[in-house]
């Protein structure tokens, strides 16, 4: 029983000095604090942007497209060239159509070898009819040959002409000046009509074409500031500006195959642009700004009951304060009411952080 008693003491004291050491352990905990991070409350700007990606483009870049099948036997440009309105950009081997079309053409040499013999006749005539040794029966004959000829041979170049453009058999030709951008066949190959084959572009209007949520689009409007950049690049615009809003929202399917309504947004970026068409680049849009507010991080902000609150330090200790808000930025939020210039909130408090926490400043 004495032993049993013993022991039973031996424990209860254990006990005791494990309370101890607890008691003690809280005690230095309290007197630490919890370590947070803080910011100030303080006068600034709050700037609220969307954010989105966009690619380079030519207002006036063209695709050239086949109108016929046909085998390409030869490219007479390369991606980077200069081309001017008319220059050849490709030739392709012979068909039965072109041969039809050699045929009309010598057709149209005979006609045209009569026609010069006719209207040599009916000058001639002319003379003679002037100076009354022709009658005007025998005149107007031959005058009538020159005009039937002249109809033949206009229709019949009408005719060459169709068939030539719609043969391609001049081969295809640049319709407007500037770069080629982009060479979409190889010798060779065989196109079906409609076929890209090139992409040709004035390198001196190039925008950035972004597709915004149709929801974002509401927001912004012609004239609004935007930054446009590539950090790989090592390109970056901040005088750029959106230039145009298109009326109509498109379906289209996001990077994770998420159908969204989207609205195409073009961006004028500075005459100095030095980046590749195509590129894909970074879009700031200031929607919104307002300067020399009352402003803190967005980090301090958080949300209970819907209602914005923030942990304030005082005396050392966590006070929980609600705050109303007005234009919530990209790194700052305005304070409307519930804080003052100079005080220091929480940032990203956890749920170890109650009201009349004790606190210590991170650092």
């Amino acid at each position: 029983m004495k032993q049993s008693k013993k022991k039973k003491k031996k424990w209860i004291l254990l006990s005791g000095g494990m309370i101890a050491v607890f008691i003690v352990a809280v005690i230095g905990i309290s007197s630490k604090g919890i370590l947070v991070d803080t910011a100030m409350v303080e006068t600034g700007s709050v700037v609220k942007l969307i954010k989105e990606s966009g690619t380079m483009e030519s207002e006036s870049a063209i695709i050239v497209t086949a109108q016929n099948t046909a085998e390409i036997q030869e490219l007479l440009v390369s991606e980077g060239d200069s081309v001017k309105i008319g220059d050849a950009l490709m030739k392709r081997k012979e068909t039965s159509a072109d041969f039809d079309i050699k045929s009309l053409q010598s057709e149209l040499s005979g006609l045209q070898a009569q026609y010069n013999q006719a209207e040599d006749l009916a000058i001639k005539n002319k003379i003679l009819y002037d100076e009354g040794a022709l009658s005007y029966e025998e005149y107007n004959q031959s005058d009538t040959t020159v005009k039937k000829l002249s109809a033949q041979i206009d229709a019949l170049n009408y005719s060459i002409q169709s068939r030539m453009k719609g043969a391609e058999l001049s081969g295809i030709t640049a319709p407007i000046e500037g770069i080629v951008t982009a060479v979409f066949v190889k010798e060779g190959e065989t196109v079906a009509p409609g076929s890209q084959l090139f992409e040709i572009s004035n390198l001196n209007d190039t925008y950035v074409k972004v597709d915004l949520i149709a929801e974002d689009a509401e927001f912004v409007k012609a004239g609004d500031s935007v930054r446009v950049f590539n950090e790989d690049a090592k390109f970056s615009d901040d005088k750029a500006a959106i230039k145009k809003v298109h009326l109509k929202a498109q379906e289209k399917l996001s990077d994770l195959g998420v159908k969204q309504k989207r609205v195409t947004v073009e961006i004028a970026v500075s005459s100095n642009v030095s980046i590749r068409l195509g590129s894909n680049v970074d879009v700031e849009i200031v929607v919104d700004q307002k300067k020399d507010v009352l402003r803190i991080s967005d980090m301090a902000l958080f949300e209970m009951d819907y209602k914005d609150y923030v942990y304030v330090i005082r005396d050392g200790k966590a006070e929980l304060r609600e705050v109303k808000i007005g234009l919530e930025g990209e790194d700052f939020t305005e304070i409307i009411s519930g804080l003052s210039e100079g005080e220091t909130v929480i940032l990203s408090p956890n749920e170890e952080i109650q009201q009349g926490s004790r606190v210590k400043i991170e650092g």
